[in-house]
Protein backbone atom coordinates (compact mmCIF):
# COMPACT_ATOMS: atom_id res chain seq x y z
CA UNK A 1 0.00 0.00 0.00
CA UNK A 2 2.89 2.38 0.65
CA UNK A 3 3.74 2.39 -3.05
CA UNK A 4 0.30 3.77 -4.04
CA UNK A 5 -0.15 6.19 -1.14
CA UNK A 6 0.40 9.78 -2.37
CA UNK A 7 3.97 10.92 -1.78
CA UNK A 8 2.81 14.33 -0.58
CA UNK A 9 0.07 14.51 2.05
CA UNK A 10 1.10 17.95 3.29
CA UNK A 11 -1.79 19.71 5.00
CA UNK A 12 -4.10 16.73 4.50
CA UNK A 13 -6.38 15.12 7.06
CA UNK A 14 -6.19 11.33 6.89
CA UNK A 15 -8.53 8.74 8.41
CA UNK A 16 -6.89 5.34 8.89
CA UNK A 17 -9.68 2.76 9.09
CA UNK A 18 -8.89 -0.42 11.00
CA UNK A 19 -5.63 1.06 12.19
CA UNK A 20 -4.86 -1.90 14.46
CA UNK A 21 -1.49 -1.54 16.16
CA UNK A 22 -0.56 1.27 13.78
CA UNK A 23 2.10 -0.45 11.70
CA UNK A 24 1.55 1.82 8.68
CA UNK A 25 1.16 5.12 10.49
CA UNK A 26 4.83 6.03 10.12
CA UNK A 27 4.40 5.94 6.35
CA UNK A 28 1.35 8.23 6.51
CA UNK A 29 3.04 10.70 8.85
CA UNK A 30 6.28 10.69 6.86
CA UNK A 31 4.36 12.01 3.87
CA UNK A 32 3.44 15.14 5.79
CA UNK A 33 -0.21 14.67 6.80
CA UNK A 34 -1.15 17.41 9.25
CA UNK A 35 -4.04 15.55 10.86
CA UNK A 36 -4.05 11.76 11.25
CA UNK A 37 -6.89 9.86 12.93
CA UNK A 38 -6.84 6.11 13.46
CA UNK A 39 -9.97 4.10 14.26
CA UNK A 40 -10.45 0.49 15.28
CA UNK A 41 -12.92 -1.68 17.17
CA UNK A 42 -10.17 -3.27 19.27
CA UNK A 43 -9.31 -1.33 22.43
CA UNK A 44 -6.27 -3.54 22.94
CA UNK A 45 -4.80 -2.81 19.51
CA UNK A 46 -5.48 0.89 19.98
CA UNK A 47 -3.61 0.75 23.29
CA UNK A 48 -0.60 -0.72 21.47
CA UNK A 49 -0.84 1.90 18.73
CA UNK A 50 -0.99 4.76 21.22
CA UNK A 51 2.21 3.50 22.82
CA UNK A 52 4.04 3.42 19.49
CA UNK A 53 2.85 6.55 17.69
CA UNK A 54 2.62 10.13 18.83
CA UNK A 55 0.86 12.90 16.93
CA UNK A 56 -2.05 10.65 15.99
CA UNK A 57 -5.60 10.78 17.33
CA UNK A 58 -6.92 7.31 18.13
CA UNK A 59 -10.63 6.60 18.47
CA UNK A 60 -12.55 3.46 19.38
CA UNK A 61 -14.98 3.56 16.43
CA UNK A 62 -16.85 1.00 14.34
CA UNK A 63 -16.09 1.78 10.68
CA UNK A 64 -19.72 0.98 9.84
CA UNK A 65 -20.82 3.97 11.97
CA UNK A 66 -18.08 6.50 11.18
CA UNK A 67 -20.53 9.22 10.20
CA UNK A 68 -22.00 9.14 13.70
CA UNK A 69 -18.64 10.16 15.12
CA UNK A 70 -17.10 12.43 12.48
CA UNK A 71 -18.53 15.46 10.70
CA UNK A 72 -19.42 15.22 7.03
CA UNK A 73 -16.48 15.97 4.72
CA UNK A 74 -14.09 15.76 7.69
CA UNK A 75 -11.19 14.05 5.87
CA UNK A 76 -9.18 14.53 2.67
CA UNK A 77 -8.02 10.91 2.56
CA UNK A 78 -9.41 7.59 3.81
CA UNK A 79 -6.82 4.84 4.05
CA UNK A 80 -7.54 1.23 5.00
CA UNK A 81 -5.27 -1.79 4.88
CA UNK A 82 -6.91 -5.23 5.05
CA UNK A 83 -9.98 -4.25 7.06
CA UNK A 84 -12.91 -3.88 4.69
CA UNK A 85 -13.37 -7.65 4.29
CA UNK A 86 -14.64 -7.78 7.87
CA UNK A 87 -17.77 -5.95 6.70
CA UNK A 88 -20.88 -7.86 5.66
CA UNK A 89 -22.24 -4.95 3.61
CA UNK A 90 -19.97 -2.72 1.57
CA UNK A 91 -22.89 -0.52 0.52
CA UNK A 92 -23.26 0.65 4.12
CA UNK A 93 -19.51 0.81 4.72
CA UNK A 94 -18.71 2.83 1.60
CA UNK A 95 -21.60 5.20 2.21
CA UNK A 96 -20.03 5.91 5.61
CA UNK A 97 -16.63 6.54 4.03
CA UNK A 98 -18.08 8.83 1.36
CA UNK A 99 -19.89 10.85 4.00
CA UNK A 100 -16.73 11.67 5.94
CA UNK A 101 -14.62 12.41 2.82
CA UNK A 102 -14.46 15.85 1.24
CA UNK A 103 -15.73 16.13 -2.31
CA UNK A 104 -12.93 14.91 -4.53
CA UNK A 105 -11.22 13.25 -1.57
CA UNK A 106 -9.17 10.08 -2.01
CA UNK A 107 -9.98 6.61 -0.70
CA UNK A 108 -7.29 3.93 -0.81
CA UNK A 109 -8.21 0.40 0.29
CA UNK A 110 -6.53 -2.99 0.26
CA UNK A 111 -8.64 -6.09 0.81
CA UNK A 112 -8.69 -9.83 0.19
CA UNK A 113 -8.50 -10.85 -3.46
CA UNK A 114 -11.67 -12.83 -4.18
CA UNK A 115 -9.81 -15.21 -6.46
CA UNK A 116 -7.82 -16.55 -3.52
CA UNK A 117 -9.69 -15.84 -0.30
CA UNK A 118 -13.14 -16.42 -1.78
CA UNK A 119 -12.52 -20.10 -2.38
CA UNK A 120 -13.99 -22.80 -0.14
CA UNK A 121 -16.13 -20.67 2.17
CA UNK A 122 -16.44 -22.15 5.64
CA UNK A 123 -19.60 -20.38 6.74
CA UNK A 124 -22.79 -19.05 5.25
CA UNK A 125 -23.32 -15.92 3.22
CA UNK A 126 -24.29 -12.30 3.76
CA UNK A 127 -26.78 -10.71 1.36
CA UNK A 128 -27.44 -6.97 1.49
CA UNK A 129 -30.52 -4.99 0.46
CA UNK A 130 -29.36 -4.87 -3.19
CA UNK A 131 -28.88 -8.62 -3.30
CA UNK A 132 -25.08 -8.45 -3.29
CA UNK A 133 -23.90 -11.75 -1.81
CA UNK A 134 -20.64 -12.11 0.09
CA UNK A 135 -19.25 -15.48 1.12
CA UNK A 136 -18.66 -15.88 4.85
CA UNK A 137 -15.46 -17.43 6.14
CA UNK A 138 -14.43 -18.51 9.62
CA UNK A 139 -10.81 -18.44 10.76
CA UNK A 140 -8.74 -18.52 13.92
CA UNK A 141 -5.94 -16.01 14.37
CA UNK A 142 -2.74 -16.71 16.35
CA UNK A 143 -3.65 -16.65 20.02
CA UNK A 144 -6.92 -18.44 19.44
CA UNK A 145 -8.98 -15.44 18.31
CA UNK A 146 -11.93 -16.54 16.16
CA UNK A 147 -12.92 -14.19 13.34
CA UNK A 148 -15.39 -13.94 10.49
CA UNK A 149 -14.59 -12.29 7.19
CA UNK A 150 -16.55 -11.82 3.99
CA UNK A 151 -15.45 -11.97 0.38
CA UNK A 152 -16.92 -10.62 -2.83
CA UNK A 153 -17.40 -13.13 -5.65
CA UNK A 154 -15.06 -11.22 -7.97
CA UNK A 155 -12.90 -8.12 -8.30
CA UNK A 156 -15.62 -6.69 -10.55
CA UNK A 157 -18.01 -6.93 -7.62
CA UNK A 158 -15.54 -5.03 -5.42
CA UNK A 159 -15.24 -2.22 -7.96
CA UNK A 160 -19.01 -2.11 -8.50
CA UNK A 161 -19.49 -1.50 -4.78
CA UNK A 162 -17.33 1.64 -4.99
CA UNK A 163 -19.13 2.84 -8.10
CA UNK A 164 -22.54 2.24 -6.52
CA UNK A 165 -21.50 4.36 -3.54
CA UNK A 166 -20.72 7.24 -5.91
CA UNK A 167 -16.94 6.94 -6.03
CA UNK A 168 -14.92 7.31 -9.21
CA UNK A 169 -12.54 4.36 -9.40
CA UNK A 170 -9.05 5.37 -10.49
CA UNK A 171 -7.37 2.00 -10.15
CA UNK A 172 -8.18 -1.55 -9.13
CA UNK A 173 -5.33 -4.02 -9.20
CA UNK A 174 -3.57 -6.93 -7.50
CA UNK A 175 -0.21 -5.81 -6.07
CA UNK A 176 2.92 -7.85 -6.62
CA UNK A 177 5.16 -9.02 -3.80
CA UNK A 178 7.94 -6.46 -3.47
CA UNK A 179 11.58 -7.46 -3.63
CA UNK A 180 13.35 -7.46 -0.28
CA UNK A 181 17.12 -7.53 0.09
CA UNK A 182 18.42 -10.42 2.19
CA UNK A 183 15.07 -11.75 3.44
CA UNK A 184 15.38 -13.85 6.58
CA UNK A 185 13.47 -16.71 4.97
CA UNK A 186 14.49 -16.68 1.30
CA UNK A 187 12.84 -19.99 0.42
CA UNK A 188 9.49 -19.08 1.93
CA UNK A 189 9.66 -15.59 0.46
CA UNK A 190 10.31 -16.92 -3.04
CA UNK A 191 7.39 -19.32 -2.63
CA UNK A 192 5.13 -16.46 -1.55
CA UNK A 193 6.16 -14.38 -4.58
CA UNK A 194 5.42 -17.31 -6.90
CA UNK A 195 2.09 -18.01 -5.19
CA UNK A 196 1.03 -14.39 -5.44
CA UNK A 197 1.95 -14.22 -9.11
CA UNK A 198 -0.20 -17.28 -9.82
CA UNK A 199 -3.11 -16.40 -7.52
CA UNK A 200 -2.93 -12.86 -6.12
CA UNK A 201 -3.61 -12.62 -2.40
CA UNK A 202 -4.81 -9.02 -2.20
CA UNK A 203 -6.61 -6.36 -4.20
CA UNK A 204 -6.15 -2.58 -4.04
CA UNK A 205 -8.73 0.04 -4.97
CA UNK A 206 -7.95 3.72 -5.41
CA UNK A 207 -10.92 6.03 -5.93
CA UNK A 208 -12.16 9.58 -5.43
CA UNK A 209 -15.33 10.83 -3.79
Amino acid sequence: MEAVLPEDLSGKSVLCVGVGSGDELSCVKRRGASDVVGIDVSEELLRVARGKHSGVTFRHVDMMRASEVFDAERFDVVYSSLTFHYSQDWDVLLAEMKDVLVEGGLILVSTHHPGYWGRNPTGGEAVNDRGVCLAEHEATLPGGVDILYYNHPSTESVLEAFEHAGFTVLEGFAPSVVDVENPELPGEYAALRSKNADTPLFFIVKATA
